[in-house]
């Protein structure tokens, strides 16, 4: 048979395609809209050229607003201006998120001999954090470490890995360490305990989300640099623009949407990418986020959200904390998996918010106060879906749901609501406000 593959072989159209400034790992030269983010963080860090360790840098902004992209840009520059002087090193704290990972690839990112690398395991905290120490001596020069997903970290270990990476600038002689953290919790410092707080010296800086109009300069900045500027039609870079600004704002799915879009586009060999491709891409490319977003759930954020998903069906007016919190552990102990305390699950429904796989909202009740109330975007059958093809979920075979007692509101209150008050309430209130 003939090689079905042969038909997408390279052509004079797509010789000079180059998809890749359109992938998540891709570092333009240029940041539009983002100009004042960059001066900051170069004044900030400009302190080297000076011989004098810069400020601790904490990012703040929702997925999406070019924290990542841009941290990576200017410490590069950093390290290009003064190339001899500072290392700096990258760790994602959502893959790294314990004391003992972030000292181990900190370290090995600055030993250069491979046989002398610290080994993934065997070695206490305290003989690899003397380790680093000795590295960083060694190299006498400015350390910049960009702690990615910073939250993660902290929260896991109360702080404890914070707390022994800021000492390491203390305990540095001849070596100067400094951060750049990076996290979408922008109530990141109220969750750190006061010891880690008096040791952060840190400067913040804010990336807002990005507008429709912002969204497009970014998106035809990229489509020119793939080559293929003439065949994108304007109308679908604006449409791309306009949907990722619906998504807050987040340009990572804006540009893998376009991506998409000209993909479909490539592959049934059409002249010009229009709407209709961003169309077909939305829908393409909405499912495999959603899968994506589920499968790379911790468990306990997964049952809370199938709790979420199996009240609702029960029940299509919006549910409340107490009600997902009490089928939460319903389910778990069906699955025989320990629940976590209501503080804890407060901090969940606010990282599932923060995802866009709930919606959370604070409703007023008067005299009875407030409560918050949650409902389940579309996709909810799909959602269920998702979760079910968790090895731990997958024995679920439903529970019966249970319902709070509900009041009317006053007068000019027309939806039912809970008078209940409970911890958790107050929990996600205190998150979000």
């Amino acid at each position: 048979m003939t090689n079905p593959f042969f038909k997408y072989r390279s052509n004079e159209v797509d010789n000079d395609l180059r998809l890749t400034v359109l992938s998540s790992s891709f570092i333009p030269d240029s940041f539009p809209h983002r100009s004042d983010q960059i001066d900051q963080m170069v004044k900030i860090l400009s302190s080297v050229m000076r011989n004098s360790p810069p400020s601790n840098l904490l990012l703040y902004g929702k997925s999406g607003t070019g924290k990542t992209s841009v941290a990576k840009k200017v410490s590069n520059l950093l390290k290009e201006a003064f190339p001899e002087k500072v290392k700096v090193i990258y760790i994602n704290c959502q893959l790294n998120d314990s004391t003992y990972s972030v000292l181990v690839n900190a370290a090995n990112s600055i030993i250069a001999n491979e046989n002398e690398k610290i080994p993934l395991s065997g070695w206490t905290v305290e003989r690899i954090y003397n380790e680093l120490l000795r590295q960083i001596e060694k190299f006498s020069g400015f350390i910049v470490l960009v702690l990615d997903e910073i939250d993660k970290l902290a929260r896991k270990n109360d702080g404890d890995s914070l707390y022994v990476i800021l000492k390491l600038a203390d305990d540095a002689k001849s070596s100067r360490v400094s951060f750049i953290g990076i996290t979408n919790y922008t109530s990141f410092l109220e969750t750190l305990e006061a010891r880690v707080r008096s040791r952060l010296n840190q400067e913040s800086i804010v990336f807002p989300s990005y507008n429709a109009s912002q969204l497009r300069d970014i998106l035809q900045e990229r489509v020119n640099l793939t080559g293929m500027a003439g065949m994108v039609e304007e109308s679908a870079v604006s449409l791309c623009a306009a949907i990722g600004a619906r998504e807050h704002g987040d340009a990572r799915k804006a540009i893998d949407l376009m991506r998409i879009s000209i993909e479909i586009g490539i592959r049934d060999f059409m002249e010009k990418i229009g709407e209709e491709n961003v169309y077909k891409a939305r829908d393409k490319y909405e499912m495999n986020i959603l899968r994506e977003s589920i499968n790379g759930l911790p468990l306990h954020s997964k049952i809370l959200l199938l709790s979420a998903v199996v009240t609702q069906d029960q029940d299509k007016d919006n549910m409340i904390t107490g009600e997902i919190y009490e089928n939460y552990k319903k389910i778990c102990d069906e699955l025989s998996v320990q629940s976590l305390t209501s503080r804890r699950i407060g901090d969940l429904l606010s990282e599932l918010d923060d995802l866009g796989l709930i919606i959370t909202v604070t409703r007023s009740l008067g005299r009875y106060g407030r409560t918050r109330v949650i409902t389940v975007p579309d996709h909810d059958e799909l959602m269920k879906k998702y979760l079910l093809e968790d090895e731990v979920l997958n024995t679920f075979k439903g529970i019966k749901i249970g319902k709070q007692h509900r009041l009317k509101m006053d007068a000019d209150e027309s939806q039912s609501r809970t008078v209940k008050e409970d911890e958790m309430n107050d929990i996600l209130s205190s998150r979000k406000e």
